[in-house]
Order: C-alpha cells, then sequence, then structure tokens
C-alpha cells in the first residue's frame, strides 16, 4: 500500500502480452451471460452442491460451442494471478492449476516462455509460407503425414521419423 491508502502499483497484475486475450467476431456465451462463469473454488454460494454442479454444467456447455475456446484456454492458463477465479474454457480455478502442473511436468519450469517461443515459431512459418509457398511435392508430403499420422501431438521418436520418412516417399513415388 502506498501513504494514501491506494494499492502499490506493482500490486496490479497485466497480461502477458505474448499471449493477447482472444476475441471473436461474435458474442461469446461468457460476454451474453457473465453470471454464468462466476466462480470460485470452494464457492458455494449458498448453494447446493448439485445447483453448483448445474451451474458448472451450463457453463462448460456454453463452452464447448465457443468459438474461441482453445485460446481462452492458453491465455487463462498463462495468466494465472487474473483468473483465479471464474470459468474459463470450460475449466475451474482447481482444474487449471492441475493443468499448468501437467504443463510445467511435460514442459518445464518455464513453460510459459516454451509456448511464447512455439508461437512465435509458428508464426514466423505461416509469414514465410505466404512468401514462399510449398512445391506440389512438398504439399503432398504433408498431406500424406497428416493422413497417416494425424495432427501432431508430441515430438516424434528417431523410429518414428524414419518410420513416416519411408511412408512419405513410399506415397510419393506412388502419387
Amino acid at each position: 500500500m502506498t501513504r494514501t491508502g491506494a494499492p502499490h502499483p506493482s500490486h496490479f497484475t497485466h497480461p502477458d502480452p505474448r499471449f493477447p486475450f482472444p476475441h471473436s467476431p461474435v458474442p461469446t456465451p461468457c460476454q451474453t451471460q457473465p453470471d454464468t462463469f462466476d466462480f470460485v473454488n470452494g464457492d458455494r454460494s449458498g448453494e447446493s452442491r448439485q445447483s453448483t454442479e448445474q451451474r458448472l454444467a451450463r457453463a462448460r456447455r456454453a463452452c464447448s460451442g465457443c468459438p474461441i475456446v482453445k485460446d481462452c484456454l492458453r491465455w487463462a492458463l498463462v495468466n494465472k494471478p487474473l483468473t483465479k477465479v471464474g470459468i474459463f474454457a470450460a475449466t475451474t480455478p482447481g482444474q487449471r492449476t492441475e493443468l499448468r502442473k501437467r504443463i510445467a511436468d511435460r514442459l518445464g519450469p518455464d513453460w510459459i516462455d516454451v509456448l511464447a517461443d512455439q508461437d512465435k515459431d509458428r508464426r514466423e512459418r505461416a509469414a514465410a509460407a505466404r512468401h514462399d509457398p510449398l512445391t506440389v511435392n512438398q504439399s503432398r508430403i504433408v498431406r500424406l503425414d497428416r493422413e497417416v499420422n494425424g495432427p501432431m501431438r508430441a515430438p516424434l521418436t528417431p523410429s518414428q521419423q524414419e518410420r513416416n520418412l519411408s511412408r512419405l516417399m513410399a506415397g510419393l513415388t506412388a502419387a
């Protein structure tokens, strides 16, 4: 606190600028029904456990159809001090804490920096692709990779990489 009784500026928390708050061209459920998303861990607000669970279920259903749910979750996970209460991307504060622990176990204690670097790399690759598009053969390889392996989830082991390369080359020569 300052001498005037106002909070010291360092007590204010600012969102991580590397992760802008997601926006949608259409109003999201949390904008149109904000009361549905008010929640504090252990908060029963005089409600029975059943009515609290019903309220959480309504919020989760609303989030399930939201066009920015993935970015909302990322923003909420990265900006912990700003999301100590409330439902974000169908998760409670406790669930987000657990998700942060799992991410830290997987990516390390500097997981926020890792995610920021991944986002930066993704944006740079997208910008480069606009200026230097893939060749026809490269596009075939990407398409075949997605068909065979689905979306990338985790880094591939060297043996998986070799297997994929042989499959892609076989598919490319057959095409």
